[in-house]
């Protein structure tokens, strides 16, 4: 049978199905298309979503089945336990990813979209210059075409749609294994008496959650939050791992087998996350990237829900402004790309920035930076709203009396935190319209990242 869409969306994560939602209730034909049998189902951990995100964006919020429980504080601890720094409360909600994703999918069904499940997208459907629809696997065997005006892919770190788009097109490449983060996140059981007694003995406090930096590499944290009264610990580990390092899964069993007291998983998932800058550009003829597949994630700690749903808002008027213009070309799509990249797609390059420059530090260096307050609480809260660290001359200023000690640590900090101000300001002034000269000259004057 012969199908045609508006906008066919690849992938049912927190991006599709919001932009899925939002397009179909400004009257579009859209199509969302989920490789799982359910939306949901892989990546069944807890995320922590900013909590202006749900409103900013225009999505629902999580409901009660999607909503998990907020610790009661929260400290840093460096990586050989010798300094602890009480957080600001977090301003982030933990979220049951699969829980949320199957809301968002009702969602997207209520306002019109068709969801199909089961489909595994190969790639884009070329016509002359332009992406004129999809390649979906067939269950049997063979593959099925369908068409449509636009397609969104919202694949994840896989890309099944950008990588087969042609290559001046600027929607990325391989991405480079430094930029390349592994996670396990899962929420476990416990024995509630036998967890007493290891708080008891000091070695884990009740209802805190404890996030302990470069304990494996630079770029790594170990987190738990033990729970006694609601029955739970939730342990997560992530970092750029790999070498010498144990990968997430190993070092995972290492945490559980320390704790004797934590039982059967209840869910949880593990795997790779993007953590560079965005694209040079989200936007090919017919086609958008969002979320992971944009590498719209927050560079400090992998963090891309957020992210997601506000790209999913701004795509949503680019793709109805096409739609009613009949237009769906870069130039047509262009304001999303220019919207997102200026914006947030700033201060996500800016912690890109950052990221790269923890990567040169041992666990030592990170050590001394949190015992001598060279990374603060504030500077921890501002990586998960995300807000760019401050570099002013009084913070410096303050940074320095307390850091004289190691000096060329705070240097090296405030030479590539210039540098993050520079590549924040360069994404801020990122193309007004599409023009082909316009845009490599962007490109070519980006700042060089090591």
């Amino acid at each position: 049978m012969d199908e045609r869409w508006d906008l066919v969306v690849a992938g049912a994560g927190p991006a599709g199905c919001s932009l899925a939602a939002m397009t179909a209730l400004e009257g579009a034909t859209v199509l969302l298309l989920e490789k799982e049998d359910q939306p949901g189902l892989g990546r069944d951990w807890i995320v922590d979503v900013e909590s202006t995100a749900f409103e900013e964006a225009g999505v629902p919020p999580p409901d009660p089945e999607a909503s998990w429980h907020q610790a009661g504080g929260q400290v840093m601890m460096s990586p050989t336990g010798g300094t602890t720094i009480d957080l600001l409360p977090p301003p982030v909600l933990p979220v049951r990813n699969g829980a949320y994703i199957r809301q968002l999918a009702g969602w997207a069904a209520e306002s019109g979209a068709e969801v199909r499940t089961g489909c595994r997208v190969l790639g884009p459907v070329l016509q002359g210059e332009a992406v004129a629809g999809v390649r979906v696997a067939q269950p049997g065997g063979g593959e099925v075409i369908i068409r449509s005006n636009l397609v969104a892919d919202c694949t994840g770190i896989t890309g099944a749609l950008r990588r087969g788009a042609p290559p001046d097109w600027d929607l990325g490449g391989e991405i480079d294994s430094r930029d390349i983060v592994q996670a396990r996140r899962e929420v476990r059981r416990i024995d509630p008496d036998a967890a007493a007694h290891w708080v008891e003995r000091g070695d884990i406090p009740d209802n805190v959650r404890v996030d302990k930096t470069g304990v494996m590499a630079a770029y790594s944290v170990e987190a738990c939050h033990l729970d006694i009264d609601a029955g739970y610990i939730d342990i997560l580990v992530g970092g750029k791992l790999g070498g010498r390092f144990p990968t997430a899964d190993e070092w995972f069993a290492r945490v559980v087998r320390r704790w004797p007291f934590v039982g059967e998983k209840i869910f949880g998932d593990g795997g790779i996350i993007p953590v560079r800058r965005t694209w040079n550009s989200l936007v090919g003829d017919g086609m958008l990237l969002l979320g992971d597949s944009a590498c719209q994630v927050i560079p400090m700690h992998g963090s891309g829900t957020a992210s997601a749903l506000l790209a999913a808002k701004l795509a949503t008027s680019a793709v109805i402004h096409a739609l009613d213009e009949k237009r769906y070309d870069r130039r047509a799509l262009w304001e999303y790309c220019r919207a997102f990249q200026s914006g947030r797609g700033s201060i996500l390059a800016f912690f890109f920035v950052v990221q790269r420059h923890i990567d040169r530090l041992t666990g030592d260096d990170i050590d001394a930076l949190i015992n001598r307050g060279m990374i603060t609480a504030e500077d921890f809260y501002n990586g998960l709203v995300p807000l760019p660290l401050s570099y002013d001359p009084l913070t410096l200023a303050k940074k320095v009396a307390r850091g004289v000690a190691i000096l060329p640590l705070l240097t090296g900090f405030g030479l590539s935190g210039l540098k993050a101000e520079r590549m924040m300001k360069h994404y801020q002034e990122f193309p007004s319209a599409y023009d082909r000269r316009e845009l490599d000259r962007w490109i070519s004057g980006l700042p060089r990242v090591s």
